[in-house]
């Protein structure tokens, strides 16, 4: 596996998944998340429908989530959040 390059711990009925996941990409980028979709060429609704993301991570007692976006794995475990480099 690759090298973890975020972790945080959020509280997800403050801060939704994918606001979370979009912020945490686009500061390993070193973007800002309003470009983040220039910068990959893909948006994170091209890779996982968000709505179901955030409502499955907001509802569930004890979710674990994992997919990749752009050469990076995300990783949700209850309310820890990893972007780690995907092996490639």
């Amino acid at each position: 596996m690759g090298d973890e390059l975020f972790s945080g711990r959020y509280t997800w009925s403050n801060t939704t998944p994918t606001v979370a996941i979009v912020n945490a990409i686009a500061g390993i980028e070193g973007v800002d998340p309003t470009d983040l979709s220039t910068v990959l060429g893909t948006t994170l609704y091209e890779q996982i429908d968000p709505e179901a993301l955030d409502s499955l991570v907001s509802t569930g007692t004890h979710p674990e989530i994992a997919f990749t976006v752009d050469g990076y794995r995300v990783e949700i475990e209850e309310n820890n959040l990893s972007i780690i480099a995907a092996d490639g």
